[in-house]
């Protein structure tokens, strides 16, 4: 794993070689020792942080310097020189045009010009920051900028509030106000002496009349996606060293899972898989324990981890890097036990719900719509044997329901003012907040619907808050179900190949046929670890009241500008007691619900409140520490 950083001085100076040391040292977790190399030209300086354990590689050849933290899918030569390619051939566009992981930055020396780009997917950070006839500074971690002094480590509130409400950030968001994300997918320039902002171009744009565009049957789309997919696991696959990989019991992370093994097994390699872990709670049925052990007992050869669910709650230690993320948190936790293993690269199934998986709209009632009544009479009774049910039952819950719902426009998002999370922000917050936020997307079939899960939304956010985490141990992260051909093709599919034997998610569950276990392949349902954090919530929910009342004490005016203190206490009163929980488990039922699905938006409002008032007293850890 690499990461880079740099500077080019707008006003005449020339870089500093102090500026790149500040910038490093900030970008060296504690305990690791990567090989630094650094490059000064004028007013720009480069540098390259490389944790392998080789000499760092800062590349100066044809005019150009080079610093990349690049992956490349398929590389005709060294992915210096296929970058200098692409810049050649591509211009402005050369992140369209290269299939990999990557952040990079090339200074052409003649021109004075420096060239930023990323990945279309985001899976190798990149942060920039710039001064008005000063600087522009870029880094691959936030920390490489404010830890460094070179941008202010000021909190952006209205990108943080947003990102309460939505999970993740939106586009260039990065929490801190004078630092931006390069956005996936795009490139950046800017030459010395330049006096207007740099010129960020988006590169990466899938063509939304392409989309649904693939002529063939079920089952060549089936054969045609398993050879994506295993390809997709092979050219990441590490030559000799350990890998490890994501595994919940899914689709997506038990595929990946499995065929990296394969790949491990025949170069004689070790792989750890490392899943967050729950007690059972509510239905048997939606366990996913089973399905992990289905895996494991299939390729036995696997070291597998499990890791203590600890969400994200008020007083724990957050990251420099990415606010909200938890140092020593279940994601962090991950990333050490991969680093301890010896792996330097993470495999996640990441991307599979909005591609490989895609699971759609309601995708019965796209078929009625689109006219396609074998299809839909065939499927719904198919799936009414999956699911040992009536027919009738099948076409009231899977057509008539979602007929009526719409028809009373019944949704209620994390938007609606009265039942959403945007209830916990202060009115002229929320109203700054939904300018720029993620628009729902997977909410229909369209085209641009679907290029917009990819292009516009929380996949590329997601995929650098892994990133993010494993850079602090020394890995760097991919993501197969991302890899461009497979998103591609999945794109070019008609939505009607997406309903196959009663099963949705096709044409993946064929393709995964003699790779996934049965019980893997052909499960319907999966619940995730939302029962057991409820009653984790629980058990501390008297002191996150506690600690709201202290804020609102604290009658702090910038509090009060972002937040709504009291729509936030009555969102932590309507989590469940310990005896509520107890009550809903001990018969088998989920504890969570419709009712319930808002109030951990209350906490992430909670923990950035607490944040942003400094409030020492108040950001007591209200958790323990991850035990081993």
């Amino acid at each position: 794993m690499r990461l880079i950083a740099g500077i080019v001085q707008l006003d005449g100076g020339s870089a500093a070689q102090s500026s790149l040391s500040r910038m490093a040292a900030a970008m060296t977790p504690p305990g690791l020792h990567p090989t630094l190399a650094t490059r000064l030209d004028g007013p720009a300086g480069l540098l390259v942080l490389d944790f392998s354990g080789a000499a760092a590689p800062l590349v100066d050849r044809d005019g150009w310097i080079i610093a990349a933290d690049a992956r490349l899918d398929r590389p005709i030569g060294e992915p210096e020189a296929d970058l200098l390619h692409a810049v050649a051939r591509h211009g402005r566009d050369f992140p369209d045009r290269l299939d990999g992981d990557f952040g990079v930055a090339l200074w052409d020396r003649q021109r004075r010009e420096l060239w930023l780009g990323r990945d279309f997917i985001g899976a190798r950070p990149l942060a920039w920051s710039w001064k008005a006839g000063r600087y522009l500074a870029f880094a691959s971690l936030p920390k490489g900028l404010h830890g460094s002094g070179i941008a202010a480590s000021a909190l952006d509130h209205v990108a943080l509030a947003r990102k309460v409400i939505q999970t993740y950030f939106s586009g260039a968001d990065s929490g801190y106000a004078e630092i931006r994300y390069l956005e996936a997918g795009h490139s950046l320039r800017i030459r010395a002496g330049d006096d207007a902002p740099p010129r960020v171009h988006r590169a990466y744009r899938p063509d939304a009349a392409q989309v649904g565009q693939w002529r063939g049957t079920p089952q060549q789309a089936a054969a045609r996606l398993r050879d994506l997919i295993e390809d997709a696991v092979s050219v990441r696959m590490p030559q000799a060293r350990p890998v490890a990989c994501h595994l919940t019991g899914g689709l997506d992370s038990s595929s990946i899972t499995v065929l990296a093994a394969r790949h491990a097994r025949l170069a004689g390699n070790a792989l750890i898989a490392l899943g967050i872990g729950s007690e059972a709670d509510g239905p048997a049925d939606l366990d996913e324990r089973p399905m992990i052990a289905a895996v494991l007992d299939q390729e036995p050869d696997i070291t597998y981890r499990v890791i203590r669910d600890v969400p994200f709650m008020p007083g724990l230690t957050q990251d420099s890097d990415w606010p909200g993320s938890i140092v020593g948190g279940s994601d962090d936790q991950i990333m050490a036990d991969a680093a301890a293993f010896g792996a330097d690269l993470l495999l996640s199934g990441v991307g599979g719900d909005e591609g490989a998986t895609y699971n759609g709209a309601n995708l019965y009632l796209a078929a009625l719509r689109a006219g396609r009544l074998p299809t839909l009479v065939r499927e719904l009774s198919a799936r009414a044997k999956v699911d040992q049910v009536s027919v009738m039952r099948e076409v009231r819950g899977r057509l008539a329901t979602p007929l009526l719902a719409a028809a009373r426009r019944t949704g209620r998002g994390v938007m609606d003012k009265q039942h959403g999370a945007i209830r916990f922000l202060a009115p002229a917050m929320a109203a700054q907040v939904e300018h720029g936020r993620l628009t729902p997307v997977l909410s229909s079939n369209r085209p641009a619907d679907r290029v917009r899960a990819f292009a516009d939304h929380h996949i590329p956010s997601r995929c650098t808050y892994y990133s993010v985490l494993a850079a602090r141990h020394g890995l760097a992260v991919s993501f197969p179900m991302l890899d461009r051909r497979v998103v591609d093709f999945i794109l070019s599919l008609p939505v009607h190949l997406f309903l196959a034997d009663g099963y949705a998610r096709q044409p993946f569950r064929r393709a995964m046929k003699g790779i996934l276990p049965e019980r893997v392949r052909l499960s319907t349902s999966k619940v995730g670890l939302f029962d057991h954090r409820f009653r984790l919530y629980a058990e501390h929910r008297e002191t996150f009241l506690e600690l709201v009342d202290r804020l609102r004490a604290l009658q702090n005016p910038t509090l009060t500008t972002i937040f709504d203190l009291t729509a936030i206490r009555a969102g932590i009163e309507s989590l469940p007691s310990v005896a509520e929980v107890a009550a809903r488990t001990s018969r088998g039922m989920r504890v969570v619900g419709q009712s319930l699905w808002v109030a951990p938006f209350a906490l992430e409002a909670l923990s950035l409140a607490s944040r942003i008032a400094g409030d020492l007293e108040a950001y007591d850890a209200v958790v323990p520490p991850n035990e081993e």
